[in-house]
């Protein structure tokens, strides 16, 4: 993950993961919005499995773990609260 923009009010990141690897179990202290830009993934959680492709969107609530398995080269950005945390170690 990479830090590409920052404001008084938001974070912007992007996610660049290849295809067969994953990113472990983690939690982000904000809400998470998550726009993917190419690939596919798996983003599991709440006990539900979602398919992230190409132009979808997802928010995933502040403090809810969640982890995620690429299937095809995988690019995405998140925006977060500007001084949000994420931690691997949920």
């Amino acid at each position: 993950m990479k830090e590409i923009e920052k404001n008084d009010h938001y974070k912007i990141l992007t996610v660049e993961l290849p295809a067969g690897t994953s990113m472990p179990r983690h939690l982000a202290t904000s809400d998470a919005y998550i726009i993917v830009e190419s690939g596919n993934a798996l983003l599991i959680f709440k006990g539900e499995t979602y398919e992230l492709n190409q132009g979808s969107n997802m928010t995933i609530p502040s403090r809810e773990p969640h982890l995620l398995k690429v299937i095809r080269d995988f690019k995405a950005f998140v925006v977060l609260a500007k001084d949000a945390v994420i931690d691997f170690a949920a």
